[in-house]
């Protein structure tokens, strides 16, 4: 009989502890992420509607889901995730994924109802620090804002209008991919009705 209580202490007991702590632990994670969860989404669409509009002013932070065929392409690297327009028909902003050397790079970019870029974000990405983010800063953006047409998706094809950071040669590509696809959904759409 002491055998039995020896094991019963030695081995099983630890055992379940470690489950009943496990179960707590997954309960209270569960609750944190239920309570978490609302407000991240709603600190997520607030900065995802203040970079709209910086983008573009002229839109006076009104815009609408487009509701359009998202533009896709190179093998689902490069693709639109959402297109808003302006309520009051100043242009649309689009938000892409493009792939870059850190992985997925989420890009904003502003076209007024011209078809012109009025502005180009990175608004999230896995590049490396000081190297891959240079070619995110707002000098190395502004060089898309007021072109209307990029006749490629390659970056080495603009090199008269387009300079890529040196260093950050696949940053930048997914940088001017995703304004390129951009561009693209504007077309698609027939601009902005």
């Amino acid at each position: 009989m002491e055998n039995k209580n020896s094991a019963f202490k030695e081995f099983i007991s630890p055992i379940l502890v470690l489950v009943l702590i496990c179960f707590a632990v997954t309960f209270l994670l569960a609750f944190m992420y239920g309570i978490t969860k609302p407000i991240i989404d709603r600190n997520t669409a607030a900065a995802a509607s203040e970079a709209r509009s910086a983008l573009l002013a002229d839109a006076e932070g009104k815009f609408s889901d487009a509701g359009a065929e998202l533009v896709t392409y190179e093998e689902k690297k490069v693709y639109a995730t959402e297109c808003y327009t302006a309520d009051n028909g100043s242009g649309m902003v689009v938000t892409v994924q493009s792939n870059s050397y850190g992985g997925m790079l989420t890009v904003m970019v502003g076209i007024n109802k011209d078809g012109e870029i009025t502005g180009v974000q990175v608004t999230d990405h896995a590049d490396t620090p000081g190297v891959g983010t240079k070619a995110q800063d707002p000098g190395h953006l502004s060089q898309y804002e007021g072109k209307a047409e990029l006749g490629s998706d390659n970056i080495k094809a603009h090199a008269d209008d387009i300079v890529e950071v040196t260093g950050a040669s696949v940053s930048s590509g997914a940088v001017h991919k995703a304004v390129y696809c951009a561009l693209e959904q504007f077309k698609q759409m027939g601009g902005v009705k």
